[in-house]
């Protein structure tokens, strides 16, 4: 039996896919002593929707509020398709 080396490569490419659309946040304390989150969305694939839909897994039906909105550049040396420019959010869960 013959094995294709073509089934685990793209395998491997749409994990890439996967892991560029990935949308990691991390817990912030904001100005005023409250408890926020840095959202970074980022990759060939990801858009700023991805941020807004991460948002709103974290804070559920209370909704949030955007406080930061900012656009990443990539390096000027980077490879396009691995190295997409990035879009980062901070926001705050609402209270109710």
């Amino acid at each position: 039996m013959i094995k294709s080396p073509i089934i685990p490569t793209i395998a491997l490419a749409l994990l890439g896919m996967l892991a560029a659309c990935s949308t990691p946040s991390e817990p912030v304390t904001l100005t005023d002593g409250s408890k926020g989150f840095r959202i970074t969305c980022g990759g060939a694939y990801a858009t700023t929707a991805s941020c807004y839909e991460k948002a709103g897994h974290i804070c559920g039906n209370k909704g949030y509020t955007v406080l930061h909105e900012n656009s990443i550049a990539p390096p000027a040396d980077a490879n396009y398709f691995w190295n997409a420019a990035a879009f980062e959010t901070t926001i705050k869960c609402n209270d109710r």
